[in-house]
């Protein structure tokens, strides 16, 4: 994955920053490397390095392994609603981490994500996939929608604290909507097996 293709979005206040490098030889031996998840198979060599100075704490490195190697799926660093959190997708793999604790990290369950989409007036960072969406809130408590479609999301528009959106429904073959509670990720309506 190049580093000029993985764009940083700072959307929410943020007590840090971030650098893209091009490779891990261009660090400083003292700044410490983290790994994204933690244990990496062989296969797994693969994803982007991050220099993240943070305000309150040491400059560190992270390496984010890579999910799926396709322009179909989300990649980029996204700044949090907690403003000591940095999001990093990578090939559809969301990870967030405390910058000032880097060993204090998770990863999103919502995989791949194909799209990051920040909603500022709620503090709210949401994560939509092919079949669900999740979200992350200031209280740093990730929550991931039902299965809204069969294949396929599209979000329509956002009132109050309503996401409004189209799922594909195979068996009716069309797209059906459904509304989410961004509050807690409760949705009604949508398109999925088993309905």
């Amino acid at each position: 994955m190049s580093a000029s293709s993985f764009g940083i979005h700072y959307i929410f206040p943020h007590n840090y920053e971030v650098k893209v490098l091009e490779s891990y030889s261009l660090v400083n031996p003292a700044e410490k490397l983290h790994q994204f998840p933690a244990q990496l198979e062989a296969q797994d060599r693969n994803g982007v390095y991050l220099r993240v100075t943070s305000q309150t704490g040491p400059t560190w490195i992270g390496f984010f392994g890579l999910g799926f190697d396709s322009p179909q799926v989300a990649s980029g660093v996204y700044s949090c609603p907690d403003s000591n959190s940095l999001c990093a997708v990578v090939g559809g793999y969301a990870y967030v981490v405390d910058v000032r604790d880097p060993q204090s990290w998770m990863q999103i369950e919502q995989r791949p994500v194909v799209e990051v989409k920040p909603v500022p007036e709620l503090k709210l960072l949401l994560f939509v996939g092919f079949t669900s969406i999740a979200g992350l809130g200031e209280s740093g408590q990730p929550w991931t929608t039902e299965r809204l479609s069969w294949e396929g999301l599209s979000i329509t528009g956002i009132q109050g604290t309503t996401l409004h959106g189209l799922g594909w429904d195979v068996i009716a073959d069309k797209e059906v909507p459904f509304e989410v509670d961004l509050r807690a990720g409760n949705s009604k309506g949508g398109g999925r097996p088993g309905r």
